[in-house]
């Protein structure tokens, strides 16, 4: 007999990866130490500017006062780091309207604040609208606690989802989710740029959705955790990155309901401090979040480091250009490589640490099909020590894609890519 509540039961069935993510810290990959060990290109982290964050930590050591040791200036993060984080955002996202500390709120990273949307925005049974495929972390961070559910969107092969055409998509997911089980859908959620396509929306798609949103009275949720790692690609025709706060969206979607969500996790290779953002102007949210952040607020020493590096805006332009540029470099290695085995990817990616390769030609290889065969070729990478991320785990439409991060130094990158190469046989 369980000793724990039916709620409780429920999280203890869910996945579980703690064994293979211990295994994988305590047998790294090295070149010289340990060349037999893991290599994960299966979580997005900017693991090229590690040395880059840790040095500017070291020679800003963390100077603490008295105050620093009070609940300070309460849970929705001190008015030092809001102002910081404001004057970071007026500065690269180039706002219509300037960002003030009073429309940020800070938790302890996007997943706390998707979970106090969740709670926030819906009831339980609600749904949010989420195209397809997605950051795996979404539908716990908002399912988890808040049981908001997924509706999932498909495009199939016919309709692009970076351009206008792809919000009909939405609303027939909408309507459907309506028809068939009564969902009542609240939001829409945007990441932009996109994870794990690497895309960015054109102003004219954003408008587009934003006009949806209206439509049915559903709040726009847009996930920006990339803005500062879009990179030069060859491809003349690459959309750049565009903030929804960057131009002026009153016409299309009423303030109240638009929200952006940020962090220091991915642009500052920073996801051990738990800095995450969230920008609103609904009054009404941000008193919400302010009860609920009691229980997510990051502790004062995080928020300090966060300060220093914010406030350093001589220091982290020079380190976002060295990031898109190192990024840049990684992502061409990365197409040199598939395409030197006359593998497809997804070639508009211009942002973030991954490519979507597809792998569909060698599921046959392992003796089963569809999604049992994909699974099966899961267990083979593992088996040769390198985690990359299957479509699945990512909610692809159909099995064969996979999420393979390539923000590592390049004999890493070259490493992993030998290992996927050997278990396709090519």
């Amino acid at each position: 007999m369980s000793t724990l509540s039916p709620r409780g039961d429920e999280l203890a069935q869910g996945p579980l990866f703690r064994s293979l993510l211990t295994t994988m810290a305590t047998d790294t990959y090295s070149a010289t130490a340990n060349p037999t060990g893991f290599i994960n290109m299966g979580a997005a982290e900017n693991y090229i500017m590690f040395p880059e964050m840790a040095s500017f930590t070291a020679s800003h050591p963390l100077q603490m006062t008295v105050d620093d040791f009070s609940y300070n200036d309460g849970p929705w993060g001190t008015r030092r780091l809001r102002s910081a984080m404001a004057q970071h955002i007026n500065r690269r996202f180039h706002p219509v309207h300037p960002v003030s500390e009073r429309d940020l709120l800070l938790a302890n990273g996007v997943t706390a604040v998707c979970d106090m949307l969740g709670f926030s925005l819906a009831e339980p049974g609600d749904g949010i609208l989420m195209g397809q495929p997605l950051y795996q972390a979404f539908v716990p961070d908002f399912g988890t606690k808040a049981k908001v559910k997924p509706v999932l969107v498909p495009f199939g092969d016919d309709v692009d989802q970076f351009s206008p055409a792809a919000v009909a998509c939405y609303e027939q997911a909408l309507k459907r989710a309506r028809e068939e089980d009564g969902t009542n859908v609240c939001a829409l959620l945007l990441c932009h740029p996109h994870n794990p396509l690497g895309q960015c929306y054109p102003r004219e798609t954003i408008i587009e959705i934003m006009r949806l949103c209206a439509k049915y009275k559903i709040h726009l949720l847009s996930d920006e955790i990339y803005a500062m790692s879009v990179f030069e690609v060859p491809d003349p025709h690459a959309v750049p990155f565009e903030s929804v706060l960057a131009f002026d969206s009153s016409e299309y979607i009423d303030p109240d309901y638009l929200h952006v969500m940020y962090g220091m996790s991915k642009d500052f290779a920073a996801g051990g401090l738990r800095i995450g953002c969230l920008y609103t102007r609904n009054e009404a949210l941000w008193k919400a979040f302010s009860v609920m952040n009691q229980f997510n607020w990051p502790g004062i020493a995080d928020q300090l480091v966060a300060c220093e590096i914010l406030e350093d805006d001589a220091w982290l332009d020079e380190f976002f250009q060295t990031s898109r540029q190192r990024l840049g470099e990684r992502n061409a290695l990365t197409r040199e490589l598939l395409g030197s085995k006359n593998i497809e990817y997804h070639t508009d990616a211009n942002a973030g640490f991954f490519v979507w390769a597809d792998f569909r030609p060698y599921l046959s290889m392992t003796g089963k099909e569809g999604w049992e065969a994909e699974e099966e070729l899961m267990k083979r990478f593992i088996d040769a020590k390198v985690l990359v991320t299957n479509g699945k785990m990512l909610n692809a439409e159909e099995p064969g894609f996979w999420r393979i991060i390539f923000s590592h130094e390049e004999r890493v990158v070259r490493e992993g890519f030998r290992r996927i190469f050997e278990v396709l046989g090519v």
